[in-house]
């Protein structure tokens, strides 16, 4: 249990029995009211807030969020089957990464910047179809090995892994986050407009422009870019991804 939990779990207890209390003791047999209420004044422990170092598991002892890359690739890369991710894991800064990342999916944004590395080989391409343009499935397939690996993920070994590295990621956080914002809670944030993407079956109409498509339903062109890039991944990923998420969710208690 942390540090955090065990303080508010306290004040909650300290607080109910203090209104037990006053419910058993602060009535007269009579019902009435006393002619004089004694002032309790409860003192309340608080804990100080505990360091970054007071934090982290032994394991992490020493390590700052600048130099964490090389026991972030240690522990990460055993939860997923895909060998391809050990190679993602070769770029730096990587906590900062995935802390920007869900940042900006959280606000709607497309987190592309954080993740050239995961940009898939091939172009987005339509096909014509009757009186006008589709998606063509082909692109889909672009995002296999993205959502694949997502969704090898081992739950209980990644809700393992984020508890160790929470000290981390929660500096991270704030470093790009409003004050007394928590990173769950942008977690979950992320995760619930990804999981508000629709899961569309068959041709999806595009809209061609001069070097790009957009999609013909004005609907899914104005969803947010972080949405959209789902999109993109196609019905299937986006299934997959949006099951492993509610996993996720579920696990870590969002």
């Amino acid at each position: 249990m942390s540090s955090d939990l065990r303080i508010l779990i306290g004040v909650v207890a300290l607080a109910l029995a203090a209104l037990g209390l006053y419910l058993f003791f602060g009535r007269d047999d009579g019902g009435g009211v006393p002619d004089t209420v004694p002032e309790v004044v409860e003192t309340v422990p608080v804990e100080p807030t505990p360091s970054l170092e007071e934090r982290l598991s032994e394991r992490l002892k020493g390590i700052t969020l600048a130099g964490s890359d090389a026991v972030v690739r240690e522990v990460v890369a055993a939860l997923s089957s895909q060998p391809e991710v050990v190679i993602w894991l070769a770029n730096e800064d990587l906590i900062r990464r995935f802390v920007a990342s869900v940042h900006l999916i959280a606000e709607g944004k497309n987190p592309r910047s954080q993740f050239e590395f995961l940009k898939p080989t091939g172009r987005f391409s339509g096909v014509e179809r009757g009186d006008g343009w589709v998606i063509d499935p082909k692109s889909y397939r672009r995002y296999d090995l993205v959502a694949q690996s997502f969704a090898g993920l081992d739950i209980e070994g990644t809700v393992r892994v984020f508890n160790e590295l929470e000290p981390l990621i929660d500096e991270a956080h704030r470093e790009i986050a409003p004050p007394g914002t928590t990173f769950k809670a942008t977690l979950k944030k992320a995760f619930d407009l990804l999981l508000a993407v629709p899961v569309i079956e068959g041709d999806v109409a595009l809209d061609p422009k001069v070097v790009s498509f957009a999609y013909g339903d004005e609907r899914l062109e104005g969803l947010p870019e972080a949405k959209k890039q789902l999109l993109r991944m196609g019905p299937e990923n986006v299934a997959r991804i949006q099951a492993k998420i509610m996993d996720l969710e579920a696990a870590l208690g969002l």
